[in-house]
């Protein structure tokens, strides 16, 4: 047996409701998935699909994502493949027309991304961290997932409060004691305890606790986690949603392999039985009588804060300044000499949120400088709001340079280019003279270039 912990050890060997192979299972390689983006035309030669979702695949191997400049491009993110299951869930709800969804602990981005791809511009999607430096890659990957209806803060859940009921759905993948990545990763054996398990327990308890308020009456729970250990899963939602706040379970779409949990409220997806690191999820919907978190919801909204204050370009004026090109209608509006944008359904919340800590809010469109706007680096990824800009397309080797953040000589016109390798854009560039200036951002730079 390799070094997992003896309490671990024990504990699945003395349970039943446990696969006879899971620490066997549990010692073998993970599988290697990604979920391609849904309107993006990219794909994997060698590749086998993921059964509960159509985007996912599985690769015979693992590439070197950071030196792919179609993963820069944001043409597909590598995730789990059983926590790409959460499209099934989101499927399964009966929801309105413009979705309100919560992402509550989103970094960095696999839940989020997939939740933009399933709104596709409906609603608004609110992805919150409590890490800062969590947030930042958040926002990047959302950025390169190139949906404008997309929104990203940077709290705790409790100081959320002041939101109050606005969330359709909101998304809890709760910090718990990580069983399912001793599969790939061996330090996270190391670092469990008993101990550390039950402080998940309480802090998970907190959390659906400041969470429940913020959902609208008839709204949806989703809760997931990363861990076999039933405390942190059925019997904590047993104890927490329905036996305090009177949630009713939904029922979810079974597929082969998936092992229903002991009190039958979600699935696991243990290794073995699926081609999964290990992954727990279920949802709930909350009643007309909360129970015990109806006072608490009342107390929550009294301290809604004051909407933030934001100024709104006249879109008519605006369209003739910037050569914007867009499928779908957009709001405008000013930050700091930036023009952002997003749809008119998620522009019109946004302006009425109280003022949060914000690293993403919607598209950043152009950049006013010296008496005229220039494209924003948003616009390399935007989806249905485009600057039109000639590309510059590359090989490999001259694409990794550019995302290493180095410029180049190059004889074309001045003006703004788009950077693009195998038809995908993945950079903006500036033309100068002789030569471009890089601007794909310092903090997205890959560090160094493969050895040759």
């Amino acid at each position: 047996m390799s070094n997992f912990p003896p309490e671990f050890i024990k504990r699945i060997e003395s349970d039943a409701f446990y696969p006879s192979g899971l620490l066997k299972n549990l010692d073998t390689p993970a599988p290697t998935s990604v979920r391609l983006h849904p309107r993006r035309n990219f794909t994997f030669a060698e590749s086998s699909a993921v059964a509960w979702n159509p985007d996912g695949v599985y690769l015979q191997q693992r590439p070197s994502f950071t030196y792919d400049p179609c993963f820069h491009a944001g043409c597909y993110y590598p995730q789990e493949a059983g926590s790409m299951y959460l499209l099934q869930v989101l499927k399964r709800l009966a929801l309105p027309e413009n979705p309100v969804v919560l992402d509550l602990s989103a970094a960095p981005g696999g839940k989020s991304t997939l939740i933009a791809g399933f709104l596709n511009q409906k609603g608004l999607l609110l992805a919150n961290e409590i890490n800062r430096s969590r947030a930042y890659i958040l926002a990047e990957n959302l950025t390169k997932w190139g949906y404008s209806n997309t929104f990203v803060c940077n709290h705790s859940p409790q100081e959320l409060a002041s939101i109050g009921p606005l969330f359709d759905v909101i998304v809890v993948d709760a910090p718990c004691s990580g069983e399912g990545m001793f599969r790939k990763d061996p330090a996270a054996r190391d670092e469990w305890t008993p101990a550390a398990a039950n402080n998940c327990v309480s802090r998970q308890a907190e959390i659906l606790e400041a969470a429940w308020p913020l959902l609208k009456v008839n709204g949806y729970l989703i809760y997931s986690t990363c861990t076999f250990n039933p405390e942190e899963n059925e019997t904590l939602l047993q104890q927490s949603l329905i036996e305090e706040f009177e949630a009713n379970p939904v029922e979810l779409p079974h597929f082969e392999g998936l092992q229903a949990d002991r009190k039958e409220l979600g699935y696991y997806f243990f290794p073995g039985q699926t081609q999964s690191e290990g992954f727990y999820i279920a949802a709930f919907q909350k009643n007309t009588h909360t129970g015990k978190s109806a006072k608490k919801q009342k107390n929550k909204e009294k301290g809604k804060g004051k909407a933030a204050s934001i100024q709104v370009y006249n879109e008519g004026e605006l369209l003739k300044e910037i050569p914007l090109q867009s499928t779908i209608a957009h709001a405008y509006w000013s930050e700091n000499e930036q023009l952002k944008a997003s749809t008119h359904f998620a522009f019109e919340l946004f302006k009425n949120l109280p003022k949060l800590n914000w690293l993403k809010t919607g598209v950043q469109v152009g950049q006013f400088f010296k008496k005229s706007w220039a494209p924003a680096y948003d616009m390399v990824y935007s989806l249905d709001l485009q600057w039109p800009l000639k590309t510059m397309d590359m090989e490999l080797e001259q694409a990794l340079q550019v995302l290493h953040g180095e410029s180049q000589a190059c004889d074309l016109e001045p003006g703004h280019y788009f950077a693009t390798y195998n038809g995908q854009k993945f950079a903006l560039l500036k033309q100068l003279g002789q030569r471009f200036n890089n601007l794909h951002p310092t903090e997205w730079r890959i560090r160094h270039l493969p050895k040759k």
